[in-house]
Formats: C-alpha cells, sequence, structure tokens
C-alpha cells in the first residue's frame, strides 16, 4: 500500500537523519553576553601590585530545567538552556535532557514549531529514547503531518515494541491515512497489553465499520463506549454500523458523536444522508 511505503520511507529518513546529527555540536538558544566593564586604569604612582591571590573555584551554576523550560522570560530561559548545556559537556542524555524540557514547555505554551525542533535536537543526542520520539510524534499530529508522526510512532516501537501510546498514536494515524488493516493490528496489540483502552476499540470499531465489518464493528463500539461514554469515534462507528439495521438508532449515535467532536465530518454528512 502506497501510505504504508511512504511511512516506511519517512521512518528510514528519520533515522538517517538523526545518525548524522549525532556527530553534530549541540547548539542552544544563546542568551546576549553582557559586555565587560572597562578596566580601572591605577595611577601612574602606585606601588607594584602584590603577588596575585589563587583563582577562587568558579560558582556551582544555579541554572535549571525549570528555569530552560518556563515559558514567561524567553531571556530568562534562553540563559539557563544555553548554561545547562555549557554545564553537561559531552554528556549527551543531559543535553538530550535539556532540549527536552524545553520542548514539552513549548509544546504546552502553543508553540507547536518551536516544541518540533526542540525535540529533534533532544533526539539528535538520545536517539533510542522511544519516549521522545513518541512525544515529538504527538508534536506533528498538532501540525497534521500524519505519516511524518506516524513514522515517530514507528520508531518509539522499534525502540520499545509494548509502547502503547506509540501503538495508540500509530492506529489513530492509520485510521486517518485509510491504512485501516494496520490501524486495526495496532489497536489488536494495544487491547492485548491493556484490555481497558477504549481508543483501542474504538479505532478498531471504526475500522472494522469502513471494512464492511458491521458486527466486529457493533461489539467494539459497545466495549469502547462501555469503558469511555465520551468516545466520539466510537459512538460514530456504532451509528455507521446500526445505518442499514436501524435508521432512528444511528441517527441517535451519529448525533452523539458530533456533539462530542464537532470535527467529525462523516457523521454530520452521514446524518444528513439518513435524514433528521
Amino acid at each position: 500500500m502506497l501510505r504504508t511505503s511512504l511511512i516506511a520511507a519517512a521512518v528510514a529518513g528519520a533515522l538517517a537523519s538523526h545518525a548524522a546529527a549525532q556527530t553534530a555540536t549541540p547548539t542552544a538558544p544563546v542568551a546576549p553576553k553582557a559586555q565587560p566593564a572597562p578596566a580601572a586604569k591605577a595611577p601612574v604612582t602606585a606601588p607594584a601590585a602584590a603577588p596575585a591571590a589563587a583563582t577562587a573555584p568558579a560558582a556551582a551554576s544555579t541554572a535549571s530545567l525549570a528555569d530552560c523550560a518556563q515559558t514567561t522570560d524567553a531571556k530568562k530561559a534562553a540563559t539557563a538552556c544555553t548554561q545547562l548545556i555549557k554545564d553537561a559537556g559531552k554528556d549527551a542524555a543531559k543535553i538530550s535532557a535539556v532540549y527536552a524540557a524545553r520542548a514539552a514547555s513549548l509544546q504546552t505554551s502553543g508553540d507547536a514549531r518551536g516544541a518540533l525542533s526542540a525535540y529533534t535536537r533532544a533526539l539528535a543526542y538520545d536517539p533510542k529514547n522511544a519516549s521522545l520520539w513518541v512525544k515529538r510524534g504527538d508534536v506533528r499530529v498538532g501540525l497534521a503531518q500524519k505519516i511524518r508522526s506516524a513514522a515517530d510512532y514507528s520508531i518509539a516501537l522499534k525502540y520499545d515494541p509494548k509502547n502503547v501510546a506509540a501503538l495508540t498514536g500509530r492506529a489513530e494515524q492509520n485510521r486517518l491515512l485509510g491504512s485501516l488493516p494496520n490501524a486495526i493490528k495496532d489497536a489488536d496489540e494495544i487491547i492485548k497489553l491493556d484490555p481497558k483502552a477504549a481508543s483501542a476499540y474504538a479505532t478498531r470499531a471504526y475500522a472494522n465499520q469502513r471494512l464492511g465489518k458491521d458486527a466486529d464493528a457493533l461489539k467494539d463500539a459497545e466495549e469502547a463506549i462501555k469503558l469511555d461514554a465520551k468516545s466520539a469515534l466510537a459512538y460514530a462507528a456504532r451509528g455507521f454500523a446500526k445505518a442499514k439495521t436501524d435508521k432512528a438508532a444511528a441517527i441517535a449515535d451519529l448525533k452523539k458523536a458530533i456533539e462530542l467532536d464537532p470535527k467529525l465530518e462523516a457523521a454530520a454528512a452521514a446524518v444528513k444522508k439518513l435524514g433528521s
């Protein structure tokens, strides 16, 4: 399938990119440098200076990850991040942690592009960290990068095959991309790991219904709704599955799905087609 091939290509590209990035020199937001104060000139008649005392040890850095991650003072954050990376030296794990902390903060503040860049830098120093791949995948979801987000989740699963967050993310992107058999496979794995994962039942229900397996869809939709009464996708799947046998019930489920998630355009179109 073309979409599966595109995801595989994106996975290969991402892995190659991060392999090359591991040799890069760490960079960080650079804080403005303070200008040195002009040296005072001693009077010409002053006696010779006494021998200099031993240099005192440099004060320990007071920068923290919290300072680096905060978003209220950009200059303070940049200074803290720069200092933390300097303090980390060649410790790749610490450098990655600085970028990850900054990325999480940027994501929370709504700067998805900035978060994507920061997570990418974090991964350059800790490329086998499944959690970071998942987090970057989540950012890509917000940027509507379906194939690239699916690729990030796939890489996370390469390093942690039982990562439920990665499986959940990839299952949803496969569903949205129309790769329904793959969405079902991911949902199957999630349910094995977490039998109470409502979203997995909802995803599988929706995919099965689109593949014409209404009985399977109804069973999974019912389970999803039992586990999460606010699952819009489950109500939509159940509504689609009932459309041929119980028009009134189908419309009621589809309207409930729209109420929970107004962006479910397929549900709205189905209600209009069924007539309400």
